[in-house]
């Protein structure tokens, strides 16, 4: 479900790079933004959501994060 948000994600918000990170493999990750449970999504350093989010609140504060408003990406 989340691969499925992040790929969407991908090009519903191309202004903004992401990327999913395996905390099981990289766990200085999951102790840098003080993940406690899987998925957990960070933007731009702060952890924004916990859990599966709906899709158009993670593409709306995604927009955000890169300074675009819905609708005017290219």
């Amino acid at each position: 479900m989340v691969a499925t948000l992040i790929e969407k994600a991908k090009s519903e918000v191309p202004e903004i790079q992401v990327e999913e990170i395996d905390v099981a493999a990289n766990p200085a990750v999951a102790v840098k933004y003080r993940v406690m449970s899987t998925p957990a999504i960070a933007i731009n350093g702060k952890l924004e959501f916990t859990g599966v989010p709906r899709a158009e609140a993670l593409f709306a504060r995604l927009r955000e994060a890169a300074g675009v408003e819905k609708g005017t990406s290219t």
